[in-house]
């Protein structure tokens, strides 16, 4: 069976209880970032990012959490090596980015959260694969959750995508950083009832996933699976459509380092059209 993210669907047995483990988590590490400091370089992550004290103050919060859990995990994180955690042979592995966003935090911007996914230790980096998700903003008590076929919450709400099918009447994200945009993307911003730019992935995910905004466009090359990997299975679990730059199922990383485009969409009708005008531009 085809999923949203134009995958298939992988299905197994998952505790229930990683629903709490997550809220937990997410209480512990928004105490610790927002007792932190935002200034202070801490050190450089494999990918070459300058890491913050406050990035190293959540990962280690989140760390310490994992710990008290006794779940044998391996963890990979953005701002650690990996590390096998708990006692026992590792059953899931634990995609962390301890604040995503980062720049937006170290600046007092809105938009930064933990994003973090539990898989199967030995699946893919793939939406397709995500057994339980969170986005958790440092602004908001309460985080968004997903369990895999079983929707994403925040709390007792259900989310759900706008279900828009035209770029014309649709709210987009657009990730710029770093990029001078093509003339397909262009066109695409040109042509969007609106565009923002909101610098964190998980949270320009998450808003598809609310119906806040009706897509995400990532095409720059950059965007690393911590960043994504949690945001795109709420857009999924919410009724929207994850796919690469051509309509395609999302590449499949390898490693925390690799890079990846990326559609997110409220619905498959409007991910094809954000295909089409990114491959032909104003054609």
């Amino acid at each position: 069976m085809i999923n949203a993210s134009g995958g298939e669907n992988h299905t197994r047995s998952f505790d229930p209880a990683w629903i709490e483990r997550l809220l937990m988590l997410h209480h512990r590490v928004r105490d610790a970032v927002m007792d932190s400091e935002r200034e202070g370089i801490g050190s450089v992550n494999a990918k070459g990012d300058d890491v913050k004290q406050f990035d190293l103050t959540a990962n280690n919060a989140a760390l310490a959490v994992l710990r008290e859990f006794q779940v044998p995990l391996i963890v990979d994180s953005e701002e650690s090596k990996p590390q096998v955690i708990g006692p026992g042979a590792p059953q899931h592995r634990f995609i962390l980015d301890p604040v995503d966003g980062s720049d937006n935090w170290s600046r007092g911007l809105p938009l930064s959260a933990l994003s973090c996914a539990v898989l199967p230790v030995d699946a893919p980096l793939h939406p397709d694969w995500v057994e339980a998700a969170l986005v958790g903003s440092f602004e908001q008590d309460l985080p968004l959750i997903a369990l895999k076929g079983s929707g994403a919450w925040r709390g007792k709400h259900q989310l759900e995508t706008s279900k828009t099918c035209n770029i014309a009447g649709a709210m987009i994200s657009v990730e710029l950083n770093h990029h001078s945009p093509s003339s397909g993307l262009a066109h695409l911003m040109a042509i969007a009832k609106g565009v923002r730019s909101y610098g964190c992935a998980s949270r320009a995910l998450a808003l598809v996933a609310e119906g806040a905004t009706d897509a995400h466009v990532d095409v720059r090359g950059r965007l690393t699976v911590e960043s994504y990997l949690a945001g795109a299975q709420l857009v999924i679990e919410a009724g929207g459509w994850i796919a690469g730059l051509d309509g395609a199922s999302l590449a499949v990383a390898e490693h925390l380092t690799d890079r990846v485009d990326l559609i997110a969409a409220s619905s498959r009708e409007l991910c094809d059209e954000i295909v089409d005008v990114l491959s032909h531009g104003k054609d």
